[in-house]
């Protein structure tokens, strides 16, 4: 499956995985197995192939486990759809989903590791890593550099009522109100453009 990667930040895009979420009857859920996440990971650049195909291999050993890493996933990204949501809207985050996600932070900053760089050390995943919620981790620590870094206040939700996907503003002007302005700018345009014609054809 191929994956739109166009938020400006991991957390989001793995938020926009769950398409047209606001209409039940279109609802598409893009997350259906852990080698899906997989994949999206690695469009993503959380993941090497190299990373993708040992997990892979773990997962096919332990499919009960991947299964109950892919429903955490799910639990993880819809915590941060509603506290993402509630950023972009202005609204106070709920505390219960702060603690939901507190979790998931503990345990991914719980295997960091300082590494020697060129200059002074940097923290770093451990390398070769074969426990099949790592992926999350690298969600988690996305989302926490959002939210307590200076881009918080540039989390957009799409301008199109019919999607809504999360991104980060980094426009000059910070005007930019489309996910993909190929799709979904494109759409709204089109429905204004329709929607003149039929008030023409009405006069």
């Amino acid at each position: 499956m191929k994956f739109q990667i166009i938020a400006g930040e991991l957390c989001l895009d793995f938020i926009n995985t769950l398409d047209n979420r606001l209409i039940p009857e279109r609802r598409q859920e893009l997350i259906q197995s852990y080698e899906d996440l997989l994949d999206w990971a690695t469009q993503a650049g959380a993941l090497s192939t190299a990373q993708r195909a040992l997990l892979l291999r773990e997962a096919e050993s332990d499919p009960k486990e991947a299964a109950a890493v892919r429903a955490r996933a799910v639990e993880l990204r819809e915590c941060l759809y509603r506290i993402m949501t509630a950023v972009a809207r202005s609204r106070r985050v709920s505390e219960d989903d702060l603690s939901v996600f507190n979790a998931y932070l503990g345990e991914a900053l719980s295997h960091l590791e300082l590494r020697r760089a060129r200059k002074g050390f940097r923290l770093a995943w451990p390398e070769n890593h074969s426990k099949l919620d790592s992926v999350l981790w690298r969600i988690a620590r996305s989302a926490s550099d959002l939210l307590s870094g200076d881009d918080l206040e540039s989390v957009r939700e799409c301008g199109d009522d019919t999607c809504r996907w999360l991104f980060v503003d980094r426009s000059k002007n910070h005007s930019r109100r489309w996910c993909d302005m190929k799709v979904c700018g494109n759409r709204i345009k089109a429905r204004k453009f329709y929607r003149r014609q039929a008030a023409r054809n009405v006069v």
